[in-house]
C-alpha cells in the first residue's frame, strides 16, 4: 500500500500547508475558497492523486475522508482544516484505504452472503471495525500537535497503522 501512504502524505501536508518538496504532489487549499465544499473536495482528491493501480481507491478513499471530515461544511473555507478536522480525515483516509484493499482481497467472499442485505450488512461492519482499528492505532500518535509532522513521519505513521490493523485483522477472522 506504498501509493497509498505517499498519497496521504500528500493529502496531509496539503492539509497542514506544508509546502510540496521536488517531485511531491500539492495543492494550494486557498485556491478553492468560495467553491462548494463538494467541488473543493472532489478538487483536492483529484490533484493529489497519481494515475497507478491504486488511483481508484486512493481517490474514493480521500473523497470518503474528507466528506465525513468536513460534514456540514457548505461552502469551502480553508480555515475550516482544524486539528481536528486533520486528524479526522488522516484516519478517515487511511481506514476507507484498509477497508477498499480487504474488500478486493477478499473477491468473491461478498458473493457468498445469503442476501444482498447481508453482505452489505458485512461490509459496513467490516468497514466500522477497520475504522476502530485505525484510529485505536493512529489517534494518540496525532493527539498532540498534529501539523508538527512531516510527510516522510505521516508516512511512517500510516505505515504502521496499516500493519497493526492487518495484524489485528487476522486475529479477529
Amino acid at each position: 500500500m506504498g501509493s497509498v501512504t505517499l498519497a496521504g502524505a500528500g493529502l496531509f501536508a496539503a492539509l497542514t500547508g506544508a509546502p510540496a518538496g521536488p517531485g511531491e504532489t500539492s495543492i494550494d487549499l486557498g485556491s478553492l475558497a468560495g467553491l462548494p465544499c463538494e467541488l473543493a473536495i472532489s478538487a483536492i482528491s483529484q490533484a493529489l492523486t497519481t494515475e497507478d493501480g491504486d488511483s481508484e481507491k486512493i481517490r474514493a478513499a480521500m473523497n470518503h475522508a474528507l466528506v465525513e471530515a468536513l460534514d456540514g461544511v457548505e461552502v469551502f473555507d480553508p480555515q475550516c482544516i482544524t486539528d481536528d478536522v486533520i486528524v479526522d480525515t488522516m484516519i478517515g483516509y487511511l481506514a476507507e484505504s484498509i477497508f477498499l484493499q480487504m474488500v478486493m482481497d477478499s473477491d468473491k467472499a461478498w458473493n457468498k452472503a445469503d442476501t444482498p442485505a447481508k453482505a452489505m450488512r458485512a461490509e459496513t461492519e467490516l468497514r466500522e471495525l477497520v475504522k476502530v482499528v485505525v484510529d485505536k492505532h493512529m489517534a494518540p500518535k496525532l493527539s498532540k500537535n498534529v501539523r508538527a509532522f512531516n510527510r516522510q513521519q505521516m508516512v511512517q505513521i500510516e505505515r504502521q497503522a496499516i500493519i497493526d490493523s492487518w495484524k489485528e485483522w487476522e486475529a479477529y477472522q
